[in-house]
């Protein structure tokens, strides 16, 4: 048998998107506010694209992007497209941090920060536990719902959770406050076993001075205990609390969803999205010039493109918020109608489309029913553990809230029980799940509630 060099052949076939199937993608993920930009900025380079503007409210300021604020950081120039004024000092870049999270959500904030070289699946992962990410930074699925959610190896999952933690703010995308500390301890160049375990397990016994305790548990001075404890007190327990603030942003819905005597209803909402069609006055200039007329012909099939591909992405839409009310008719019809748990995977089966379409479409799309307005991506929740594959999270965490509601306030329910009052209606989930579920809706332990 021959040592030497080999050449092997194999055969394989595979699949290249065309410049327009990208672009359409691209189009497909934008927001409302986004695709009219992009329609308006088209409109300037082809006179046969005519767009139908959107009525804004007056002094609506144009906001740079994440990118361009960063570019603003490394740049001496003051705001993006601007001079800057020779007497105008340079923003700092706590001021710069600010006044991103004013402009942006986090998931913007999230997602300008993902490397370019993050290939599709890794990116679909990372755009999925983004959308799992609650209102104080925590995520609330783990690594095993992800691998089941995109049928992958949990080491997989593991290092896709691993890199969305390594993302600003600091202790984004941990699993509760233990873990949400130590990243930012990390951060910080703190890697002591001690400093990891007092985030851990003792943080209740430093928080009432019993450093000596928590000193001797750990195995260190009570000197370092103590100014580990006095870093610790500087961190931020909800990363994402500088996102959003008070004033919550007006949201204009994509979908409605009405009930009519023959079932649920979903219907675009037009008002929001500027109009286009093709403006045919001009072809008549290109009658004798030959080189008027190519020209005019390349910007009239560009022009008809554009008209397609917003009418198809309106349609994608639909049609996935059709699935939507077919899966989740409860939620629409009963004021007590809970979610079930569904996967983008298996409504991209059911529409004959790939998951990352599914997941672009509804990326930053909205519903307004007549229980209120949710994104898209509400209507997607994970199961529950590995038991009743009708309940998803969500359902957990409401009947969590339902059972604490009806507690003995003289002796209430510690999360053990909770967790074991839940088994029994068939939403198998351990302690620790039940104390972050606890957490993300910011019910205070049983010893806090005991009156």
């Amino acid at each position: 048998m021959s040592n030497g060099p080999q050449l092997d052949q194999n055969l394989r076939q595979t699949q290249q998107l065309s410049v327009q199937q990208l672009q359409y993608l691209r189009l497909l993920q934008m927001n409302t506010t986004e695709l009219n930009a992009y329609l308006n900025d088209l409109q300037l380079e082809n006179p046969l694209l005519e767009v139908a503007p959107v009525a804004l409210e007056a002094d609506t300021p144009i906001n740079p992007t994440p990118t361009e604020l960063a570019a603003w950081l490394a740049t001496s120039d003051g705001t993006p497209g601007r001079a800057a004024a020779e007497d105008e000092a340079p923003p700092s870049f706590e001021e710069l941090q600010a006044d991103t999270r004013d402009r942006y959500s986090l998931e913007e904030y999230l997602k300008s920060q993902i490397d370019l070289a993050v290939d599709g699946d890794e990116y679909r992962m990372l755009d999925w536990l983004i959308g799992h990410i609650d209102r104080n930074g925590y995520l609330t699925v783990d690594a095993e719902a992800l691998a089941r959610e995109f049928s992958c190896d949990l080491s997989l999952a593991q290092e896709a959770i691993g890199y969305l933690q390594t993302l600003d703010p600091p202790g984004i995308g941990a699993a509760d406050l233990a873990e949400c500390l130590q990243i930012q301890l990390v951060r910080m160049g703190i890697y002591g076993d001690d400093a990891m375990e007092l985030c851990r397990d003792w943080l209740e016994d430093l928080a009432h001075g019993r450093f000596q305790k928590a000193a001797k548990a750990v195995h260190a001075p009570v000197s370092r205990v103590n100014a580990i404890y006095s870093i610790i007190r500087t961190l931020n327990p909800r990363p994402a609390s500088a996102f959003g603030g008070d004033a919550a942003a007006a949201v204009l819905p994509d979908v409605t969803v009405l009930e009519t005597p023959d079932g649920l209803r979903c219907t675009y909402n037009r008002r929001g999205t500027a109009l286009v069609s093709v403006n045919r006055s001009y072809l008549e200039l290109g009658e004798e010039d030959e080189s008027t007329r190519d020209y005019l012909s390349r910007k009239l099939s560009q022009a008809m493109w554009v008209v397609r591909a917003v009418e198809s992405r309106r349609e994608t839409i639909e049609r996935i918020v059709g699935v939507i009310l077919e899966e989740q008719a409860d939620f629409f019809t009963r004021d007590d109608g809970e979610l079930r748990p569904l996967r983008r995977k298996d409504v991209a089966a059911r529409l004959g489309v790939h998951e990352s379409t599914v997941s672009r479409a509804i990326s930053e799309k909205y519903l307004q029913c007549r229980r209120g307005v949710y994104p898209l991506r509400y209507f997607f929740p994970s199961a529950v553990g590995d038991g009743d594959a009708s309940a998803s999270n969500r359902t957990a965490q409401e009947r969590l809230r339902a059972l604490i509601d009806a507690e003995d306030p003289c002796h209430p329910l510690s999360d053990s029980a909770i967790a074991k009052a839940l088994s029994e209606q068939g939403l198998p989930i351990a302690r620790r799940t039940v104390a972050k579920y606890r957490e993300e809706m910011s019910i205070p332990s049983s010893a806090t509630r005991r009156r």
